[in-house]
């Protein structure tokens, strides 16, 4: 029957020499001392049969997950590094057509940072054209879970404005509540962010979108989340 000793403590196979635990691995580090209280550990019990399979068994599992958490961070952290594919970037799945096309769009969810999206343009090129908008690059960061550039809230309108400088028309969606009405805060507001139902309409009093032109607008629904959408193109008076 295979039998192994086991740490009380740390609950890893360990060596025994004259009762006590000897220099064990735990989390990749070779250490004299058990990991949980940092001394020496005398208290062990022993493992056998089905009990020490399954402990190896749990153990392998526990290693190959982190190997796998490990192997994504690096592929995602090589990805950021590196974006510059050869393939335009796909449109985000929320970004809707309109009249059979896609434009530049700039997207505010209810929370977190706002997303970027430019047709026709590699990961590379988007990050390159976007960053010259920005202040600093460090806000910019590549969002796997759509698929596109973010940028930190504050820089929505100031990058939506130099957007529409070098494009006809631009898409500008917000996430917004239906059943949340619009009040003085809204109306008085001197940020982007606004999700209530009056969609951005009296948000500031309507000065956050002066110099452009309201082509048209529509709603959509994705996950259950519900977004207006609103093209723009340029005041020929303002145009550079």
């Amino acid at each position: 029957m295979n039998t192994a000793p086991i740490c009380g403590r740390c609950r890893e196979i360990v060596e025994l020499r004259s009762g006590i635990i000897v220099p064990h691995w735990r989390e990749g580090f070779l250490s004299p001392l058990c990991p949980w209280s940092y001394r020496e550990a005398t208290h062990v019990r022993w493992l056998r049969g089905e009990e020490l399979e399954r402990y190896q068994l749990e153990q392998t599992g526990k290693a190959n997950r982190r190997r796998q958490r490990l192997r994504a961070a690096h592929d995602a952290a090589r990805r950021a590094m590196n974006p510059y594919d050869d393939d335009p970037v796909p449109a985000p799945e929320l970004l809707p057509m309109h009249e059979g096309r896609r434009y530049v769009a700039v997207m505010l969810p209810g929370s977190g940072p706002a997303d970027v999206w430019l047709p026709g343009k590699t990961r590379g090129e988007q990050q390159r054209f976007i960053g010259r908008f920005l202040p600093s690059r460090h806000g910019l960061r590549w969002n796997e879970k759509r698929g596109c550039w973010s940028v930190p809230t504050r820089h929505f309108l100031e990058l939506a404005r130099h957007l529409l400088r070098y494009n006809e028309v631009i898409m500008l969606g917000r996430e917004f509540n239906p059943f949340e009405r619009c009040n003085g805060a809204c109306r008085h507001a001197s940020g982007p962010d606004c999700q209530c139902s009056c969609r951005a309409k009296y948000h500031g009093r309507g000065r956050w979108k002066a110099g452009w032109i309201e082509v048209n607008e529509f709603d959509t629904d994705y996950c259950g989340d519900s977004w207006h959408w609103t093209i723009f193109t340029r005041d020929a008076g303002r145009r550079r």
